[in-house]
């Protein structure tokens, strides 16, 4: 009798493993049709903006459609523009007026030749007035000088300023050197009423501008050139400065799957289905000659996964929350499609009850056979429906992470307090490059992480709203730098200074008050224009240190004293 119940055993476990690798199989065929589509090179590296990011959209659309998903609200598309790049156009002027009596005589610069707008200018602004030799432009009265003292009233001028800084400019180690950057000299000038900037050769050493207008630069209401020649003001002598800089966008596109099971709350499972192009934004870490980014880890693998929980998270262990599925665009410069989503309020926010992002899936490592699950800590939720995780640590080991922040779509979620998770299966040599094609995915691994995707889906499922809890965050690139103030720049923010998208909990800026959306303008003795200034900076100081740190909230300028 044993050995007959030990037969039916050995059967029926036979048979449960048949049933499980037939599963396996046909999901790996789904995966594997999904990323080799989206990962072809007639895909073109689905840049953000092109025609191949809408086919993109379009195939999720129908996939979406096939797994029994219907449009949210009749939306299936949400469209946004991507400004593709700047150029100054014809219409710029930069026009010399000398006026003697009733006669005006005008000398013309002629554009790319003599003069050019730079990446901080206006879009298109146009100032007629009297122009001021400003000699460099520093202000650094800590340091005994400021190119301002003596001038009198220049409010409404046209500030004429010099490249570099007095002395020796070759010198890398001179305190001056945060003040001559051309941020530094714009904010100073700014504060000095300028209404149009001219920059002009000075100290020999000192770097030129070049003429490319960056495509994301922030801009000034206000004209600010570069003039390839020496000048000084002369009596009765106005400048006129018109710049007219041509931006064309292309449309991105969200698409959105739903599954109305009738409930309060909605959950959100995402992926982004962008990547480089041909590096045309320049965020490639190859440098090679051009070359398609077919980005098959990144991240057609995780729009792949995403469709396969489309088709998988549906009967009664899900019944308890809607399902929204949105592949985003515009991730790679900036997480634009899931900012302007939620900006957009098409779905109440106090109606999302968490969203999980996917974001490289592909590539789980045979060795270390680990999957990363980052923003745990953002829900003490996470926590129990991790305990009741099913999983064999021989076959998929689980690391987590309790921050709510990456650089990815979930970081926009987190940062409008709502629950997150980040399913991820590692960095590679691949990330990036050329070389993050389809015949390198693990199916295997993606199969094994889905299984812990819907786990956790799961067990979840009779929690209700599940409650927010913001975390003690990493900060991107923390260990480049001898101290830290805990906050996430807004790399989507173009206006002056560099707007807060996030504050780690118990950090400097946290202690010091300073809140999100706020918006750096000086730290220390070096303004702030950028996310690169503010970086350079920080390099500067020491722990222990208290700084004075400037801002604006809500326009009303503000000032607060920051220990490092």
């Amino acid at each position: 009798m044993k050995l007959k119940y030990s037969i039916i055993a050995l059967l029926y476990s036979l048979c449960n493993f048949a049933n499980a690798q037939k599963l396996e199989s046909e999901i790996v065929k789904n995966l594997k049709t999904d990323i080799t589509y989206l990962s072809t090179d007639a895909m073109q590296g689905r840049l953000a903006g092109s025609p191949e990011d809408k086919l993109a959209a379009e195939y999720i659309a129908d996939q979406f459609k096939k797994a029994g998903l219907t449009p949210y609200n009749g939306l299936a598309f949400q469209t946004f523009d991507i400004v593709q790049f700047r150029i100054a156009t014809s219409k710029s002027k930069f026009e010399f007026h000398f006026k003697n009596g009733d006669s005006s005589d005008v000398t013309k610069l002629t554009l790319f030749k003599e003069y050019f707008p730079l990446n901080e200018s206006g879009m298109n602004d146009s100032i007629f007035a009297l122009p001021v030799h400003c000699g460099f432009g520093i202000d650094a009265p800590s340091l005994g000088l400021n190119s301002y003292t003596g001038l009198g009233d220049i409010k409404g001028k046209i500030f004429i300023i010099s490249l570099g800084f007095p002395g020796d400019d070759t010198a890398k180690k001179s305190p001056l050197i945060p003040f001559a950057e051309i941020s530094a000299k714009i904010q100073a000038a700014i504060a000095h009423g300028a209404a149009g900037i001219v920059f002009t050769p000075g100290s020999p050493m000192a770097e030129k501008p070049k003429g490319e207008l960056q495509r994301n630069a922030k801009t000034y209401p206000m004209p600010i050139v570069y003039m390839d020649k020496i000048f000084y003001p002369l009596n009765n002598m106005y400048v006129k400065m018109v710049t007219s800089v041509g931006a064309p966008t292309n449309k991105a596109y969200n698409v959105f799957g739903y599954r109305n099971n009738h409930k309060k709350n909605t959950v959100i499972i995402c992926a982004h289905h962008d990547h480089l192009g041909h590096n045309e934004f320049n965020n490639s870490l190859y440098s090679g000659p051009e070359a398609i980014h077919n980005g098959a880890d990144d991240n057609a693998s995780g729009v792949a996964a995403m469709l396969q929980l489309a088709k998988n998270l549906k009967g009664k262990k899900y019944k308890k929350n809607n399902y929204l599925f949105i592949g985003f665009s515009g991730e790679e410069l900036g997480l634009l499609g899931s900012k302007f989503f939620l900006q957009q309020n098409i779905i109440s926010k106090n109606k999302i009850n968490y969203a999980i992002n996917i974001d490289m899936l592909g590539r789980l490592d045979s060795q270390s056979k680990t999957l990363v699950i980052s923003g745990t800590g953002t829900s003490p939720v996470w926590h129990k429906s991790l305990s009741k995780i099913k999983n064999d640590s021989n076959i998929l080991r689980i690391v987590t992470s309790a921050s709510g922040l990456g650089p990815s779509d979930h970081a926009s979620f987190y940062l409008d307090s709502i629950p997150v998770l980040h399913f991820f299966s590692g960095q590679h040599s691949d990330y990036h490059k050329p070389s993050d094609d389809e015949n390198k995915i693990n199916y295997h691994g993606i199969y094994l992480s889905l299984n812990i995707i819907q786990q956790m889906v799961s067990n979840t499922n009779k929690s209700g709203k599940i409650k927010f809890t913001k975390t003690k965050d990493v900060q991107p690139g923390r260990k480049s730098f001898k101290v830290t103030m805990g906050v996430m720049p807004d790399y989507t923010y173009t206006g002056a200074g560099m707007r807060l998208d996030g504050i780690s909990d118990g950090k400097p800026a946290m202690k010091a008050g300073l809140q999100r959306g706020d918006i750096l303008t000086k730290i220390g003795n070096y303004p702030v224009n950028s996310v690169q200034d503010y970086m350079k900076a920080l390099q500067t100081f020491d722990k222990g240190m208290t700084i004075q740190v400037q801002y604006t909230r809500n326009g009303e300028n503000k000032t607060v004293e920051v220990l490092l």
